[in-house]
């Protein structure tokens, strides 16, 4: 893949931060359901979220993402709130259906990818996740599994030093969840944070520093009342 077109920066390095909540919450009205959790996450370390579906592990990882805002409580990352422009790039974020563009072609999405980054295409990376023969396809025309892979090389371009990942495994095939799995292991030797949700918790069990449990109440989370 010519990478010319792209800005020739070098990935910026960013320092790991560690991220911790305190009783957030969030409300369906919100754009989502969370029950108060508080946790810490310290740098560097790999966690993945545990509970039964609809305890709001996406919501959670949303709301890091700075994608939503808590109903309640409070949430940080190095410290600032996570729709703070200083936690931006130090962040990325693979949802469990990446928000490609269905008519952009592969080439396309990492060209958008590394403009707005300001860094070269992942070119090894684009070969080792063998979407180099896919390059000039549009989105809407790939697998699952293809989708998945270009949303993890977009969310992790930049080189973040904060990872969440929703569901990552689901539609990879089990090469490429073996590349996954030694992708983690990198991010965590090299001190990233990574905070994860996934149905194949065995994949992970020698990687993960610690879980966070979140839990599934009885009706739905409410806004505190209005003094």
């Amino acid at each position: 893949m010519n990478t010319d077109e792209a800005p020739a920066f070098e990935a910026v390095a960013h320092e790991a931060p560690t991220v911790e909540a305190v009783a957030l919450s969030v409300t369906p009205d919100a754009g989502g359901a969370l029950y108060p959790v508080s946790f810490v996450l310290p740098a560097g370390e790999l966690a993945l979220l545990t509970g039964p579906n609809g305890a709001g592990k996406s919501t959670l990882l949303r709301v890091l993402a700075g994608l939503i805002g808590p109903s309640a409580g409070t949430v940080t990352v190095a410290g600032l709130p996570p729709d703070h422009p200083g936690v931006r790039r130090r962040r990325g974020f693979l949802q469990d259906e990446p928000p490609l563009y269905d008519h952009l072609t592969v080439r396309e999405h990492l060209l958008l990818a590394a403009r707005l980054w300001q860094v070269p295409v992942p070119t090894a990376r684009l070969d080792r996740y063998g979407l180099t023969q896919h390059l000039d396809r549009p989105a809407h025309a790939l697998s699952l599994g293809s989708r998945k892979k270009l949303g993890l090389l977009i969310a992790t371009a930049h080189e973040p030093g904060l990872i969440l990942l929703d569901e990552p495994y689901n539609g990879l095939d089990h090469t490429a969840a073996d590349l996954l799995t030694a992708e983690l292991a990198a991010w965590r030797a090299g001190g990233r944070t990574v905070l994860m949700s996934t149905h194949a918790p065995d994949r992970v069990a020698r990687l993960t520093d610690r879980s966070i449990a979140l839990r599934l109440g009885t009706g739905q989370p409410k806004a505190p009342a209005s003094p």
